[in-house]
């Protein structure tokens, strides 16, 4: 049995994958036989969609409606349409990954900042090229789009470009154009990280969700879950995942991984324990009716392609396989959860 029919009776399982993934052999094999859902690691985030050379050669044509290229995201709207996966888009709007040319009048950063008026154009016309695009040349392959991602940073709206330029309301903005271009059925989601955290909750919830409920503009909430091996506590996720599952939103994992330095057999042994703990808590609450989750994506194929180790600066153990595909422990217990329940 695999995750994803194991799963499937309570959500999707994904991964989030690279080009290499797609040009490597037995990783497609993996991705094909375990995932119901996938997510473009890097290659849909707006750097990867925004032309960098076509805005900044010809900036009065456009620098109110800038021009994006589409051959980052080919490759994984392809795969997805004919290998029939879903895909979650991600991203379109973050202060990271978002080149800082992008932001300037005439995309001159020698010059002066955008001003709102021309930063919302240059927004929308983005939103909508984008979801244009794929819904156009790819119809019904993604199912749902991070809109903003990581918008709250020490205990308020995160200071970026895009607070500075638009206002905090960037946002909602943001949301109004992609509900306005989006195909139906395609969910929105709001998705950032620390999300258990008790005062990033609570901002998120009044701040950001419950503004965006109130106007009809979003469908769910990205829990991201970069776990550590003791943060957050389980009871402190488990309060999360009811809080922002009373909103009646639908809610996605979205970014999964548990970062381990340590290899060793005992070690291995409590991440899957850790991960038993995780997936049990999901299914009771799905289960119960306290969240509607409906996906959960793992952050990476293998521990030898994870993101930790450059980020945390030393070699990352964090996922459910590793070497050639190979099933590690904590494979067996999520899919032991699953039989269980």
């Amino acid at each position: 049995m695999s995750l994803k029919t194991a799963y499937e009776p309570f959500f999707k399982i994904g991964a989030a994958i690279s080009r290499w993934d797609l040009k490597t052999p037995s990783r497609v094999e993996l991705i094909k036989e375990e995932f119901s859902s996938l997510t473009a690691e890097n290659d849909m985030k707006p750097f990867a969609f925004l032309d960098e050379e076509t805005n900044l050669a010809h900036p009065e044509l456009y620098n109110t409606a800038p021009a994006i290229r589409t051959d980052n995201a080919k490759p994984y709207l392809e795969f997805a349409r004919d290998n029939g996966i879903p895909l979650r888009g991600h991203n379109l709007v973050w202060h990271n990954q978002t080149p800082k040319w992008f932001f300037y009048r005439n995309y001159d950063m020698e010059g002066k900042l955008a001003d709102r008026d021309l930063m919302l154009a240059r927004l929308e016309h983005y939103i909508r090229s984008v979801l244009e695009y794929v819904q156009t040349e790819y119809p019904g392959v993604i199912y749902a789009w991070d809109v903003v991602n990581e918008a709250v940073d020490e205990g308020d709206f995160r200071k970026s470009l895009w607070l500075e330029t638009v206002g905090k309301d960037f946002v909602i903005k943001a949301f109004e154009f992609a509900r306005k271009y989006a195909a139906p059925g395609v969910a929105l989601f709001y998705n950032d990280y620390e999300t258990a955290q008790e005062w990033k909750r609570d901002f998120i919830i009044k701040e950001i969700l419950k503004p965006l409920m109130e106007r009809g503009l979003v469908d769910g909430m990205g829990m991201q879950s970069h776990l550590l091996m003791d943060h957050p506590g389980m009871e402190e996720y488990r309060t999360a995942l009811k809080m922002y599952g009373a909103l009646g939103l639908e809610i996605h994992i979205t970014e999964l991984d548990m970062h381990n330095a340590d290899p060793s057999e005992e070690s291995m042994h409590r991440l899957a324990e850790r991960y038993g703990e995780l997936f049990s808590l999901l299914v009771s609450a799905k289960k119960k009716g306290k969240a509607n989750i409906t996906s959960v994506t793992f952050w990476n194929l293998l521990d030898e392609t994870s993101w930790l180790s450059g980020f945390r600066r030393e070699t990352s153990y964090p996922l459910l396989f590793h070497g050639d595909c190979e099933k590690k422990e904590a494979y067996y217990k999520v899919l032991e959860v699953c039989q269980q329940k």
